[in-house]
């Protein structure tokens, strides 16, 4: 199928889980449909991203409203890592321009798969990390994105659970709306988000969000 080649900027978000041999046939179905849960929402925020799974245990996305990239990367760590103790995902993400796009995901190219895909593949320790071909913007958030994994990282199951519904809404979710949501007290909510850090994690979507769509 002929490619559909882009000049303007995507991003590209490859991931994987963490320790997938390990979990068996009922824990495997969950996350798969936890993934497909969050690449349709990503879909609904714009219709023309594009999703694949690989080899079951391995995602990737086609983002096209650039500015979001992160606040999507967030959601897929949190979404899977809110299933329990046992889940938990590796995730490279990377912003380029001149992309040669197919209908198939896995067949796409371009410089932003390329960084995503290479950096998926180094990583050791951390299970996050940002590149783009404008390397003063790869530069600006390197330090955040550190410690925007380390903090992740550390959040519980739960800590995870009661973050997916603000970063799944497009209005604020008021504490008390989320708290009879879940079925439990509104301190609890607040509790478990001060103790993720979701106030300055909220602040570093918004900061990657205003800056890259300045850029872009």
């Amino acid at each position: 199928m002929m490619a559909t080649a882009r000049k303007s900027p995507i991003a590209v978000i490859s991931g994987d889980l963490v320790d997938s041999t390990a979990l068996n046939r009922d824990e495997y179905e969950r996350v798969l449909a936890q993934i497909k849960t969050i690449q349709a929402h990503i879909s609904q925020a714009h219709r023309a991203n594009q999703h694949s799974i690989i080899r079951g245990d391995e995602f990737q996305s086609v983002i096209h409203d650039v500015a979001n990239a992160l606040h999507y990367v967030v959601m897929y760590r949190v979404a899977i890592k809110a299933l329990g103790k046992p889940f938990d995902c590796r995730i490279s993400f990377a912003i380029a321009e001149q992309a040669d796009l197919r209908e198939s995901v896995s067949e796409s190219m371009g410089q932003a798969f390329v960084l995503s895909g290479r950096g998926l593949k180094a990583m050791k320790n951390q299970r996050l990390a940002f590149f783009c071909a404008n390397t003063d913007l790869e530069d600006r958030f390197a330090l955040l994105i550190r410690y925007l994994d380390r903090q992740l990282s550390d959040a519980t199951s739960r800590q995870c659970e009661m973050m997916l519904p603000l970063l799944q809404r497009d209005q604020p979710l008021a504490y008390g709306e989320l708290a009879a949501a879940l079925g439990v007290a509104n301190a609890t909510v607040s509790k478990s988000l001060k103790a993720a850090g979701w106030e300055l994690i909220e602040a570093l979507l918004a900061e990657f969000q205003q800056t890259v769509g300045a850029h872009v």
